[in-house]
């Protein structure tokens, strides 16, 4: 369970500091926060890519010196919700650390803040995006996508019964790790996703996905119940 944010920029030594920045802010505010970014070395040592990662807060420091995809990465982080930064990773919301004009001209839709590093650039992104915004105002915007993501996977009905007088009260505990995406009794589980030992959180649409899916199958099938009313599947993908 995890929410991953992009930190990009032309520079990388400005990628680093405000990973660090951002990394630190939103640790201090009580977040599960894991940084991760390339080592300078894979541009001597050829085509093996070098990732490290840095779990704050529990002074987690893993190198790897093999290809290692993001869903390799939640072996590394806290079991609860955790937000990871990732350095150079624009196929997901991200945070721009802005040092040049090339950094501004290349803010898109996924672009969530914008962070200039210099006055010149600040008046230069200014007249550019509404997106410019401080150390904090950027770490509020990942706060945003954060909760956003576990909004998706909560009944949304306000209903107070779990003890939280809304909805985003309690996705802003799970965002903290305070709370699990379970503690929303409204919430339906029709679908129970477990992969390799981790349950795997679905909203309304992919559970009714699966479920449709699942019926579609069990209609074609010889010996099953017209109408099955809890079904188990185990699938060993090798």
């Amino acid at each position: 369970m995890r929410t991953v944010i992009g930190v990009v920029g032309s520079r990388r030594e400005a990628r680093l500091r405000l990973m660090h920045e951002l990394g630190t802010r939103l640790a201090d505010k009580g977040y599960n926060v894991a940084l991760v970014f390339r080592d300078e070395r894979e541009a001597v040592q050829g085509s093996k890519v070098f990732l490290t990662a840095d779990v704050l807060k529990t002074s987690t420091f893993v190198m790897v010196n093999s290809r290692l995809s993001l869903d390799d990465i939640k072996s590394l982080v806290p079991g609860k919700w955790c937000l990871v930064l990732v350095e150079g990773h624009r196929t997901v919301p991200h945070v721009v650390a802005a040092t040049s004009r090339t950094d501004v001209n290349e803010v898109g839709p996924k672009s969530i803040a914008v962070v200039p590093l210099s006055d010149e650039v600040q008046n230069l992104a200014t007249s550019w995006t509404s997106k410019v915004v401080d150390f904090d105002g950027a770490a509020k915007a990942i706060q945003e996508v954060i909760v956003e993501d576990i909004m998706k996977l909560l009944a949304l009905e306000n209903c107070s019964r779990c003890g939280f007088s809304s909805c985003r009260d309690l996705a802003e505990a799970i965002a903290k790790g305070e709370e699990g995406p379970t503690k929303c009794v409204e919430r339906r589980e029709g679908v129970k996703l477990v992969v390799d030992g981790e349950l795997v959180p679905l909203n309304q649409f992919a559970s009714k996905v699966f479920v449709q899916v699942v019926r579609g199958l069990l209609s074609i099938l010889k010996g099953v119940p017209k109408t099955p009313k809890k079904v188990s599947l185990e699938v060993d993908l090798y």
